[in-house]
């Protein structure tokens, strides 16, 4: 660069790229040897990610099942019913552990069966799981654990 610094340049899996100024050369080449360690090992993520909607990624999510109709009517059924009213307007990074259990009790005082509620939560559960693998939200965000939030009992 005119100015006497070395620029470092990095690519996430996403192809946004990432680019910091530094005096020494070896300075710039370490930034950029550990910033594509961290994007390697999924460490790195977007800072916006997790804005989007509860409604946004379900449909991404949804589209991109493979299940056999007789399922996908029965989880369409349970996501309309049970899901989305509830969820659809937060943002997927907001959900927290204790959400969902206010969520589960409050299917419970509307009357909803255990088998529904287990099918709402399950689904709810895959879905902010694969918001995690697809680094929408950070490891151990609440979809991510197997407890998340599911009453024992």
């Amino acid at each position: 660069m005119k100015s006497g610094k070395w620029q470092a340049t990095v690519r996430n899996r996403a192809g946004d790229r990432f680019s910091e100024s530094f005096p020494p050369k070896a300075q710039a080449r370490a930034w950029g040897i550990e910033l594509e360690t961290q994007f390697a090992r999924g460490g790195m993520r977007d800072p916006r990610a997790g804005e989007i909607t509860f409604r946004e990624w379900h449909d991404r999510w949804w589209n991109a099942r493979i299940v056999e109709p007789h399922t996908l009517r029965g989880d369409g059924s349970s996501i309309k019913n049970h899901v989305m009213p509830y969820w659809a307007d937060w943002e997927m990074r907001a959900i927290t552990r204790m959400d969902v259990q206010s969520w589960i009790r409050s299917l419970v005082e509307k009357g909803a069966g255990p088998a529904a509620i287990k099918r709402a939560y399950n689904l709810t559960s895959s879905l902010m799981r694969a918001a995690v693998d697809d680094d929408e939200l950070p490891l151990g965000a609440a979809g991510n654990s197997p407890h998340w939030g599911m009453p024992s009992g």
